[in-house]
């Protein structure tokens, strides 16, 4: 596989990843066993891109290591707890729990937990990120104060315990996206001029 190929698979799955997201969950009332898949995989997704992105931030940000250390570790447990919410809701299906009973309350509110709390790491996240790109403008400054937005929105979420819809999620996923597309236009343009450099 080109050197190329790697870094721009590793942005692409920061597009898929909040497209086949929203996608999968839908509108959450009915359980599918393909969309349990999709949106696994899509969590799944996130981490190459995570880790690359990651790795653009640790090259900007020679003089604070530390910061993009914290952005990696945030967003992959951020990742890894939405992951952990899928458990529950398959539980539930699996073992053809019935609707209302104790056992399914506690399993469903188990998933909203482990959804709530996921908005606190990525609220880290997000502001690390911010901090890198506005301070080194390794990425335009627009996503910078994007990831700002969002960090804020995730925190102020994440306030709200038994919130039974997560709006900040919805612009996490957004934020994601838009980064993605920018990281990924920056993949071509800099293999384009590595091109025409040789």
């Amino acid at each position: 596989m080109n050197r190329p190929l790697l870094p721009r698979l590793a942005a692409a799955c920061g597009v898929v990843f909040p497209i086949a997201l929203f996608l999968a969950v839908g509108n959450g009332n009915s359980f599918a066993p393909w969309r349990a898949v999709a949106s696994t995989w899509a969590l799944v997704l996130f981490l190459p891109f995570l880790a690359y992105l990651c790795g653009l931030l640790r090259t900007a940000a020679r003089d604070d290591g530390w910061l993009p250390t914290l952005a990696l570790v945030a967003g992959a447990s951020g990742v890894l707890l939405k992951l952990v919410s899928h458990a529950p809701e398959l539980a539930i299906h699996q073992d053809h729990i019935a609707k209302g009973t104790p056992l399914y309350k506690a399993l469903d509110h188990t998933a909203g937990a482990a959804t709530t709390l996921c908005l606190y790491p990525l609220a880290i996240y997000a502001a690390a990120v911010a901090i890198i790109v506005l301070r080194e403008q390794v990425l335009p400054r627009w996503v910078g104060v994007f990831a700002v937005l969002t960090a804020a929105a995730l925190v102020v979420n994440g306030a709200f315990v038994f919130a039974g819809f997560v709006p900040a999620l919805l612009l996490f996923l957004l934020w994601t996206l838009v980064t993605a597309i920018v990281v990924l236009r920056r993949t071509w343009v800099a293999s384009t001029q590595v091109a025409y450099a040789t």
